[in-house]
């Protein structure tokens, strides 16, 4: 706009000759109207209220107490998510000289990050943003007030300078999903023992190299997140000096060794994430000694061996995923200790050895997945009421399912509270309630009682070595919106009550031995190639008893004979298109034979007659 740099440029001059004539808020006022001048028409839209003179009834403004001979000044500008656009208009904001708390996240301001804020920032949080380009080296020491500093989900990136070091009263740092590269700064806090740091979190940007050890010289930390980067190495061994350590989260990185022992100092941790990286070795004992821990994930690595009992120690464990690693044994009865748990993922492991009697016994469960493992016998027979939420008196929220598959989703956050001297942690665990044993060894007959559960919105059995019929108390099960016994030996006719299942989203009941006719409702129509490979299943009007006969057996008044066992997953195989493949292949048979002189010379060599 033509009258912005003018209106700034006045203001600036003012400023530059010395004693201002008006008082601090006229000063205050001025600068906050030229803010909103700088702004493009629909964003200065929403700052309408600005008008008149200063008042703390002005949209997201809030004033300082006058003193005795002075009037209010503006303190705090809270103007978030109201889809501000434009560079930050660094110069109008300078001149707010006592502005303590900014925050401008969630809108759509763009451009580079200034060096000339208000010294006087004690909280700034631009999260949420378009903005681009570096984070200045000048920046730390532009804002020497500074205690929390918020600059995640823009576009920043490059490097970090390695000096870039913020002083002791900083709190929290958070510059998390943006597209920061290089090597972590060694030195975050330029004085780590008289640091008040309590969150660090740099997670998904593009960082590479080891994680300094300076890092665990900061021991005021209590959430400490570098997920999604591009970090290798081993993690310090000297982890375990952050015995203040609530939340660690080192998750997709290239990092390997083993798991430190060292993590047992880290007594108070809540949250502990390592998964997606290249860490080997076995579980530690030594980690039941964090018995408030209650997130566990070791997914996608290389940890062996057996889950040791002494994990049983670890008693406040909610969320348990050891799922992609090399895992092996019998299921540990330390497991049966974590009687808090919502969600435990056992996935391609290689655990071997009989299902225990106590699996469907936790309280809480809402996620089992012992799925691509070696386990063998039958499914067990009870505790399945243990559950609340699994049968449907619990508050569990799923989330919306992708044709059939429903992947748990882990979501740990973290803030720091009024006070500025403790890390308000949580976490939101979102998986619809499900139960997943396939790829297994298992066999024998599916539970009347597992399918009874009437909270159960996902249930795959698939390729194990289970027989018997499906059991009609499926048809109770009114939240079920995947359902998978694809690949056993299961027999009989299917149920009426799938085709009337109307939250049924994916269906897959393919190559078994099912037979019989169809439920004669539509409610199958939209689940197409779900009955593949059960050879005597028939519908329609044509559906005689006959199909329900084994395969391989044929009846005397059956029209197509042997042919009719015969199918593709679209239907049967025409007599023509077999007469003609038949006829296809007797004359290319016999061509190579009339064609090749080998050939003719064995088949027309002479005979001779022995006496």
């Amino acid at each position: 706009m033509p009258a912005t740099p003018l209106v700034l440029a006045l203001l600036l001059l003012l400023l530059a000759a010395g004693p201002l004539p008006v008082a601090p808020a006229s000063t205050d006022r001025a600068a906050l109207l030229a803010f909103r001048a700088s702004l493009s028409p629909p964003s200065r839209a929403a700052l309408s209220s600005w008008h008149g003179p200063l008042s703390s009834s002005w949209l997201g403004v809030s004033l300082h107490p006058p003193a005795v001979a002075a009037p209010p000044s503006v303190t705090a500008l809270a103007l978030q998510g109201l889809n501000l656009s434009g560079p930050l208009p660094a110069p109008s904001l300078a001149l707010l000289r006592r502005l303590r708390e900014l925050d401008l996240s969630a809108n759509a301001l763009s451009g580079e990050l200034p060096c000339s804020l208000p010294r006087s920032l004690v909280d700034l949080d631009l999260s949420r943003n378009a903005l681009s380009g570096a984070i200045p080296t000048c920046l730390p020491a532009s804002l020497p007030a500074l205690r929390t500093l918020n600059l995640s989900s823009n576009s920043l990136g490059f490097p970090l300078s390695p000096w870039f070091s913020f002083s002791s009263r900083l709190v929290a740092l958070d510059f998390s999903s943006n597209a920061l590269s290089g090597a972590v700064p060694p030195r975050i806090v330029a004085d780590p023992d008289a640091s008040s740091l309590l969150l660090l979190d740099l997670s998904h940007n593009r960082f590479s190299g080891e994680i300094p050890v300076g890092i665990t010289a900061i021991r005021s930390l209590q959430g400490l997140f570098l997920a999604d980067n591009q970090l290798s190495g081993e993690i310090p061994a000297g982890i375990g000096n952050l015995t203040y350590l609530q939340a660690l989260d080192l998750s997709h990185n290239r990092l390997s060794g083993l798991v430190p022992a060292g993590l047992a100092g880290c007594f108070q941790l809540l949250y502990l994430r390592l998964g997606g990286n290249q860490l080997s070795g076995a579980l530690r004992p030594e980690l039941d000694a964090l018995d408030s821990l209650k997130v566990l994930d070791l997914s996608n690595n290389r940890i062996s061996g057996e889950i040791p009992l002494p994990l049983a120690g670890c008693r406040s464990l909610e969320v348990v995923i050891l799922s992609g690693n090399e895992i092996t044994g019998e299921l540990s009865g330390a497991v049966a200790k974590w009687q808090s748990l919502r969600s435990l993922s056992l996935a391609d492991n290689q655990l071997s050895g009989q299902l225990p009697d106590w699996m469907f016994s936790f309280p809480v469960l809402q996620w089992l997945d012992l799925s691509g493992n070696r386990f063998e016998g039958f499914i067990p027979d009870g505790g399945f009421n243990a559950s609340s939420v699994l049968n449907g008196a619990g508050g569990a929220q799923g989330i919306p399912s992708r044709r059939g598959m429903i992947s748990p989703q882990l979501f740990v956050s973290a803030s720091v509270d009024s006070t500025g001297q403790q890390l308000e942690l949580g976490y939101d665990l979102r998986a619809a309630p499900g139960i997943d044993l396939s790829t297994n060894l298992l066999h024998g007959e599916i539970p009347e009682g597992l399918v009874a559960m009437k909270g159960l919105e996902y249930l795959n059995l698939s390729c194990n070595y289970l027989a018997g019929q499906i059991p009609a108390e499926l048809g109770g099960m009114g939240r079920l919106r995947t359902l998978d016994f694809s690949h056993n030996g299961l027999s009989g006719e299917v149920p009426p009550v799938i085709a009337a299942m109307t939250e049924l989203e994916a269906l897959n009941l393919s190559y078994n031995s099912l037979s019989g006719p169809l439920p004669t409702t539509d409610g199958l129509r939209k689940f197409p190639g779900a009955l593949a490979g059960n050879p005597g299943i028939c519908g329609g009007e044509g559906c005689t008893m006959d199909a329900t006969m084994p395969e391989g057996k044929i009846s005397g008044n059956n029209r197509h004979g042997w042919l009719s066992d015969w199918h593709g997953e679209n239907g049967w195989v025409s007599l023509g298109a077999f007469s003609i493949s038949t006829m296809t292949s007797f004359f290319v048979s016999l061509a190579t034979l009339l064609c090749s002189p080998k050939a003719r010379n064995f088949v027309f060599r002479p005979v001779r007659i022995e006496y």
